[in-house]
């Protein structure tokens, strides 16, 4: 062995030698040398004597693939893989496995600019790099094949997961002789192997080779789920399923059980003869296995093979592959037909599939003998219920995905959405049939592509950065309404079969009805099964509809959410009402939902039970507003909004004094309530929950109600003593002023001159308190100053000038809107986005308030001694609009203030007094330094304050508005739906 000039031990070819492992380590073995580029490093360290090193670098490979190339990747990184198939370490061993998968595309198309892991519609034409083709299928599957076979679960996990998806992204032609050959030869390994038992070494190989037959059959039904154009169903007839029936006959249960969960992913590849008489029996008798735990599977796997069933008759290609090459089925389908008829014969043949199978299944998984095979039958009968609404459009329209486009959400900067909540077993059903989510490249470090068309949010003024600026919770309560009105909307157009809907009635509605009141004499399953009731409740009354409602689940709610009296009694004779904790809060989150579903029926109520405090709006107060639970009260008031949208106008003017009392009340923000444990209010959570609604909850009500209940509120959280609260409830403060504009402020008024005058005056409380509160350093109403320093208040007043310049900014497009006059018949289904969809004199009401009030004080902040002071006045005047910003003293400030940050980020030194230029407006010079407005002594500006602001509120008609295009905006508005 020679050495180079670096000392560094050098092969017979040429390049560096590995390490001896029986060495004795250097100081220079356990420092890494950053003058290594990327490829140096990992071909060095991934053969360290080190197992940390090695670890680290491996975790590098798919990256290094990527950067280098193709040619690169074969010459210097693939001879690094046989010593780490076979790395001691088995948590080396399962990353390796995982970046098998980005490595094997890095030699297919790594070369390739065009290729997307992402598009899908360029399979048919895509340029494979054929020398890299051919290593990556023959010796990285080889690999691949060596790590599934591997002694550790984890391994095999994520080497199975890289290989099912691996079938993606290879030639169709391939799939049998590369990816299915692997599995398949486990399965005829296993049966080789067993031999009769002579000694009891041979339980740890039997065990093996189970486990070996377990991650066949997972791989088996990820690849046989994949599009029929790279898996055609007569390759899932021919191969996998002869093999997971034969597999269903093993002797071990637990292959048998992996059989059950792999049948629903199987049968969305399969053709229509296997599955009518092949699979569904298979399916049938495992569901009578004299296996406790297999027939329990089989009750877990009901949902996922109805789903499976319904959304394989969703399927157009499915359709059309198995109407071309299946002519004789036990599924009658007309061939004279067209292809929309097919498809709607396919969903009513599955439709009867699924009753004459799955419900006789389910009901006798009710009467199990054994305990645990019945109860977790009980635990998924809501979800296999729920799974008869359909997802699809319910029409011939097959641009239309239905709620199915809701469950597979694929924008990642998205926030909330409601859909896999509401359908979480369909959500896991829509993922698992689609492989790519099984290991998905374009997660994978390497692998991801900068796309041209990638959104910009990082342009200040796209419309994505500024959207990017609203918090998360006003973005996450919009886009659930959005959802909700979605999946409300399917429903109002589809029909559900009455089949399925008469069958679930007499059948297995009852025992889920049951569960409300089940008393089996062990509370804590008592208490476990109601909770999966109720967990289910909105989908099951989703699908079933208002008759069934009145019927039986309003009893069955009233039970869960109240309690059942049924053998329950005092020692004087007297009911005991008993409700699980874990109900209550399940029911408060979904209580909302369950009265938008059934509508105004929900309200309805009898003199009875008004009497006895059994209708919606009494239990709204009394059994979820006032419960003692700070959960139950936290999960009903995350979605108060959207339950009070659902009341007219006057119902809920009526309600909101009770409401504020409850809100100011003891259990809630009066609350003082600490331990030794923890000094902070134990109830935090609660003040930030009524902080993060109070946007949408002035969006409900008329200004004389908001200035009445509402702005005190936000007075009390703008003094909290809890930072995140503050900034919070700073939301509310645009909103809040939006709604003291002229034109909303004329509803059930005549005077003219009273309209101006209360808005002038409520325009004029809000600015009064926030200047003497953030700016003077006053103590508030309870003669207490907020428990932080004076600099964060004037950062507080900064952040709420960049939400009132944000607001400005996301409707400068829509600022033409002229405001509705009111006809007296308002209907608002659900809360409208705070930020959006401002009218014209709103935008001038908002921009007239923020120039000549709120920003004035704001510019005396740029001499301010704190640094994070100067930081946050310099973020909202970034965010200003145009016509302010572009001003000369605000411009001037603003280029001043970012030459300071620009020259603190340079190392400058947190001394950032820099001189700013003098500008020549007329015949008046401005010296910048000197102040831009001069500012109000504290002892005297009371009194003139007001009269100041109902000075400038007479010039409101100064505010211009700014060029807009004639682009609509696409955004959703809830209230017009």
């Amino acid at each position: 062995m020679m050495l180079n000039p670096d000392a560094i031990p050098l092969s017979a070819n040429g390049t560096e030698a590995s390490p001896d492992p029986n060495a004795a380590l250097r100081f220079e073995d356990l420092t890494i040398d950053d003058d290594l580029s990327l490829l140096e490093r990992v071909v060095r360290y991934v053969r360290s004597g080190i197992a940390l090193q090695r670890l680290v670098h491996v975790k590098m490979i798919a990256e290094t693939a990527k950067a280098v190339g193709t040619e690169s990747t074969i010459n210097a990184i693939l001879p690094l893989l046989p010593p780490l198939v076979s790395d001691s370490e088995s948590i080396i061993r399962q990353h390796l496995a995982m970046q098998l998968l980005p490595l094997c595309l890095t030699c297919m198309f790594g070369d390739d600019p065009a290729f997307d892991p992402k598009d899908k519609s360029t399979v048919e034409s895509r340029v494979y790099n054929d020398g890299g083709y051919a290593i990556a299928t023959l010796k990285i599957v080889s690999y691949m094949n060596t790590l599934i076979c591997d002694s550790d679960m984890d391994v095999r996990k994520a080497a199975s997961d890289g290989l099912a998806t691996l079938a993606l992204y290879i030639r169709s032609d391939d799939i049998l002789s590369v990816i299915l050959r692997i599995p398949l030869q486990l399965v005829r390994d296993e049966k080789n192997r067993k031999v009769p038992k002579q000694t009891n070494n041979n339980s740890a190989s039997e065990n093996i080779s189970d486990d070996l037959c377990i991650t066949a059959c997972h791989l088996l039904a990820d690849v046989a789920s994949i599009s029929s154009s790279q898996v055609t169903p007569i390759m899932v007839s021919q191969h996998i399923s002869p093999t997971l029936i034969a597999l269903s006959r093993h002797e071990n249960f637990r292959v048998r059980r992996t059989v059950v969960q792999a049948l629903p992913r199987v049968i969305s590849g399969s053709t229509l003869d296997d599955l009518t008489s092949k699979l569904m029996s298979c399916f049938n008798q495992l569901s009578t296995d004299e296996s406790y735990r297999v027939r329990k599977s089989v009750g877990e796997c009901l949902v996922d093979l109805s789903r499976s069933l319904m959304l394989l008759a969703n399927n157009n290609e499915y359709v059309s592959v198995n109407h071309n090459e299946q002519k004789n089925t036990d599924v009658t389908m007309t061939s004279a037909g067209s292809k929309g008829n097919s498809n709607e014969e396919l969903k009513a043949a599955m439709r009867r599939l699924r009753r004459d199978n799955l419900i006789p299944i389910c009901s006798r998984l009710l009467q199990d003998n054994h305990k645990v095979v019945k109860y977790g039958m009980l635990q998924f009968l809501g979800p296999f219920i729920a799974s008869f609404y359909p997802l699809d459009s319910g029409d011939d329209n097959h641009s239309d995905e239905g709620i199915v486009s809701i469950l597979d959400n694929k924008d990642d900067r998205a926030v909330g959405g409601m859909g896999s909540q509401f359908f979480p077993h369909a959500y896991g059903m829509v993922t698992r049939l689609n492989p790519e989510f099984v290991s998905s490249p374009t997660t994978m470090l390497g692998i991801i592509q900068t796309q041209s068309k990638e959104r910009n949010y990082h342009n200040p003024d796209s419309k994505e950065y500024l959207q990017s600026l609203l918090p998360q919770f006003l973005e996450k309560r919009y886009n659930d309404s959005k959802s909700l009105v979605s999946i409300l909307r399917h429903r109002e157009r589809t029909k559900i079969d009455q089949d399925d809907i008469a069958i679930i009635k007499s059948k297995i509605l009852p025992s889920y009805v049951e569960l409300a009141s089940i008393n089996s004499g062990e509370d804590n399953s008592d208490a476990e099964m109601r909770v999966y009731c109720a967990y289910s409740l909105p989908a099951v009354v989703l699908l079933m509809g208002n008759e069934e409602w009145d019927r039986v689940l309003k009893n069955c709610f009233l039970k869960l959410i109240v309690g059942s009296s049924e053998n329950l009694r005092n020692k004087d004779g007297t009911d005991v009402s008993f409700v699980p904790l874990p109900v209550k809060r399940c029911l408060a989150s979904s209580f909302h939902t369950i009265c938008h579903i059934v509508g105004s029926a929900a309200f309805k109520a009898t003199t009875e039970e008004k009497t006895n405090k059994r209708d919606i709006l009494s239990i709204f107060e009394h059994h979820l507003l006032r419960d003692q639970d700070d959960t139950v009260r936290l999960n009903i008031i995350r979605n108060l909004p959207s339950f009070l949208s659902l009341l007219s106008s006057s119902k809920r003017s009526k309600y909101l004094p009770p409401l504020f009392d409850i809100i100011c009340g003891d259990t809630m923000l009066a609350s003082k309530r600490k331990n030794a444990l923890n000094p902070m209010l134990l109830n935090w959570r609660q003040r930030d929950m009524i902080a993060q609604i109070l946007p949408n909850l002035i969006c409900l009500y008329r200004p004389d109600q908001v200035r009445q209940y509402l702005w005190p509120i936000i007075k009390l959280l703008l003094s909290d003593s809890v930072n995140l609260i503050r900034e919070n409830v700073e939301w509310s403060i645009p909103i809040l002023l939006r709604s003291y504009e002229y034109n909303r402020c004329v509803f059930g008024r005549e005077d003219a001159t009273a309209v101006k005058l209360f808005c002038q005056e409520s325009c004029n409380e809000v600015f009064v308190f926030l200047k003497a509160t953030l700016l003077e350093n006053r103590p508030n109403s309870t003669n207490k100053t907020i428990a932080c320093g004076a600099f964060s208040k004037r950062q507080s007043y900064c952040r709420i000038l960049s939400a009132m310049a944000l607001i400005l900014r996301l409707n400068e497009d829509r600022g033409m809107k002229r405001a509705k006059a009111e006809d007296g018949k308002e209907k608002l289904t659900f809360p409208v986005h705070p930020f959006y969809d401002l009218t014209r004199e709103e935008y001038r009401h908002i921009h007239h308030l923020l120039r000549t009030l709120f920003l004035p004080p704001a510019l005396d902040m740029k001499d301010d001694k704190v640094t994070n002071v100067r930081l946050t006045l310099a973020k909202s005047l970034r965010v200003m609009p145009s016509d302010i910003s572009d001003r000369g003293d605000v411009h001037v400030i603003l280029r001043t203030l970012e030459d300071e940050i620009e020259t603190w980020e340079g190392g400058g030194g947190q001394n950032m007094q820099v001189e700013a230029p003098k500008i020549k407006t007329g015949s008046n010079m401005i010296d910048v330094n000197k102040g831009i407005t001069a500012t109000t002594k504290a002892a005297t500006n009371m009194k003139n304050d007001g009269k100041e602001i109902l000075r400038s509120l007479d010039g409101l008609g100064d505010v211009k508005i700014p060029k807009v295009g004639s682009n609509e905006d696409d955004s959703m508005s809830l209230a017009s739906i």
